[in-house]
């Protein structure tokens, strides 16, 4: 029997709907690179200087199926372990040049993406 103060039309409908579900994710961007500026200072090597940099990086979804090493590797690891799944990494790399404080000019190899796609 209902309980006081709720229909049974209101009971039906709530059984009809079922349970609540959160609204789905809307989809990540597909992998690519990205870039911010940033102060050179704010990348933590060290480096005194007032310049700005622009910071490339991967980033977005890898909607491809996982291979076969990504399932395998889910297994043995487990729950919480390594996701099987391919990741948005890069693939190749740049220098970024800016001047220090000292009006030096520095090179730092390899500091940026150049580069992405889905690994794994």
């Amino acid at each position: 029997m209902a309980r006081p103060g709720l229909s049974l039309s209101f009971l039906l409908l709530l059984f009809l709907l079922g349970p609540c579900r959160a609204p789905p994710a809307p989809p990540s961007p597909p992998c690519g690179l990205r870039s911010v500026s940033v102060g050179v200072g704010a990348l933590g090597l060290g480096y005194p200087s007032p310049e700005t940099v622009v910071f490339r990086y991967c980033g977005g979804g890898c909607p491809a199926p996982p291979t076969l090493h990504g399932l395998a590797l889910g297994a043995v690891l487990g729950p919480g372990g390594a996701g099987g799944g391919p990741c948005c990494r890069p693939t190749r790399y740049e220098d970024v040049a800016f001047l220090d404080s000292g009006l030096r000019w520095q090179r730092l190899p390899r500091l940026s993406a150049g580069a992405c796609a889905c690994l794994g």
